[in-house]
């Protein structure tokens, strides 16, 4: 994907698909009965469950989970990339969108989050 293909997507299905699988490394497959699940694993003993895919984009409090994710990965600035944007995204938006151009940019975050989000919308900076 593209910053502006992530930058275009709406929150939803897709861009939780999107945050399901390249995010959180789960896999996510597209039932015909139940639309796209995603399989939970247990860390503690590897059980797993098949859910419906979560509602990272949508949801707050199901975002947060992508931020703990992103600290696990070394994106310490993650706990502030529900305010970027400007107003343009919801904070779950946001927080997707700011992981995924985080691992676009070749798993390297040298400028803090904002500035690279800032930069992809095409804004000018001080």
């Amino acid at each position: 994907m593209t910053k502006n293909e992530i930058l275009a997507m709406q929150p939803g299905e897709d861009l939780n698909v999107k945050v399901a699988e390249e995010i959180m490394k789960h896999k996510v497959v597209k039932d015909k009965h139940f639309g796209y699940t995603e399989r939970l694993v247990n860390p503690e003993d590897g059980s797993s469950v098949w859910a419906d895919v979560q509602p990272y984009s949508e949801d707050i409090s199901v975002a947060e989970v992508v931020i703990e994710k992103m600290i696990e990965m070394g994106y310490e600035d993650a706990i502030h990339w529900a305010d970027f944007g400007d107003g343009k995204y919801t904070e779950a938006e946001a927080i997707c969108k700011s992981a995924l151009l985080a691992l676009l940019n070749d798993g390297k975050l040298d400028e803090p989050g904002d500035k690279i989000l800032r930069q992809a919308l095409g804004e000018e900076l001080e």
